[in-house]
């Protein structure tokens, strides 16, 4: 595989590529009443309802945006602007970046590359960034993998990003955008650190996406620590998926999510198993398997495939860190020793950072966690769909 990646970078690093644009929910986790619009860059333009050009924004305007019922209201200063169904704050040139500072909630300062949109869905602000593709991405970097990672990893994050924004684009447009700033999507809170390895690793690889044998973008999915094996997608999304197979991965041990405990009460385990998946806890052969459990190799059942009880309902019902943990009977207690942290399913974040510190290349990094996939540019990929 690694041959065939190798060629198909050195086949597109000629292409001059486009920059396609992303429409992102932010602050999906808020309901903001106010917040305070500027810039840093370049000047915008506030245009209403569409298509109603309303002002200029110079460096220095600070635009207050409140919510009126189901409108939007701008002012600067005690003049008010107007009111209006929804605004767009339209960069002038290319690399804009603008500021938001909520003020009810309070929130931290974010920063964001593109354009702003504003509109209000049942009584709630929704706030939408129009952001370059590539520009997303560095925002997403930051936001799930920290600051402090080398550009070799963050040329993995890219890749795989980028990957799955594309794969995933049109989630979200029933609600009127097509991706959100949660990890139901991937988490992105703009551009805080102005850190240069982050916008080096996605111009060094620019364009660049995995997809599967029939040259569909893959499922590229990531996550904490694999506790030392991942996982197959069909044990934790019902979707075998050729690609995302379960294997060792000595790269994630020792980390820092690699291990986790949590104790229980044993009768309160024990009657959460009987009244959620009508387990019988009267007999007391049933009742050991499920006090007395390994995984020595991750396993898709509690207590084997005919009791039912799928490990993913166990963790998301008790919010454990991961479904890779063996129980040990502990008298009026069990205790639960689990490994990793995250869904298991494809990339941890751990082992690939580890990976890339031992002197592995981020294409080694995604020769190991995706199976038999490839490495193409993206606007090439219609090209291959026609072979």
């Amino acid at each position: 595989m690694k041959t065939i990646i190798t060629f198909l970078i050195s086949l597109f690093t000629i292409v001059t590529f486009s920059q396609e644009i992303l429409t992102v929910g932010i602050y999906r986790n808020a309901k903001i009443r106010t917040a305070v619009f500027s810039y840093s860059l370049t000047d915008y333009q506030i245009v209403a309802n569409d298509s109603v050009p309303i002002q200029l924004v110079s460096k220095g305007d600070k635009i207050t945006i409140k919510r009126r019922g189901e409108q939007v209201q701008l002012s600067k200063g005690e003049l008010i602007i107007g009111t209006y169904n929804s605004v767009r704050f339209f960069r002038t040139k290319d690399n804009g970046v603008f500021n938001i500072k909520t003020t009810s909630p309070s929130l931290k300062r974010r920063i964001y590359y593109g354009d702003l949109e504003i509109k209000v869905i049942n009584d709630i602000f929704t706030f939408i960034n129009h952001v370059p593709l590539e520009s997303y991405l560095i925002g997403v970097i930051e936001s799930e993998s920290g600051n402090y990672q080398s550009k070799e990893y963050y040329k993995v994050q890219a890749i795989i990003s980028r990957t799955y924004a594309l794969k995933h684009k049109n989630k979200f447009l029933h609600e009127g955008f097509m991706l959100t700033d949660l990890v139901n999507c991937q988490v992105y809170f703009g551009k805080y650190y102005q850190n240069p390895k982050m916008e080096q690793a996605v111009e060094e690889t620019k364009g660049l996406v995995l997809v599967d044998a029939e040259m569909q973008y893959i499922t590229a999915a990531f996550y904490s620590n694999s506790g030392g094996q991942t996982e197959n997608s069909e044990n934790v999304w019902n979707k075998p998926m050729p690609y995302l197979k379960s294997r060792k991965d000595p790269f994630s041990v020792g980390k820092n999510n690699y291990k986790w405990t949590k104790t229980i009460n044993k009768d309160k385990w024990l009657s959460y198993l009987n009244r959620k998946f009508n387990y019988p806890i009267e007999d007391s052969a049933s009742i050991s398997k499920v006090i007395n459990f390994s995984q020595t190799n991750r396993k898709k059942y509690l207590a084997g495939w005919e009791s039912h009880i799928l490990l993913t309902d166990i963790r998301r019902d008790w919010r454990l860190k991961s479904t890779y943990f063996s129980i040990i009977d502990k008298g009026d207690q069990i205790t639960l020793k689990g490994n990793g942290f995250g869904h298991g399913v494809g990339l941890s974040q751990e082992g690939a950072m580890n990976m890339v510190d031992l002197g592995y290349s981020y294409l080694d990094v995604l020769e190991f966690y995706y199976l038999n996939v490839f490495l193409i540019e993206s606007s090439k990929r219609a090209y291959y769909l026609m072979d």
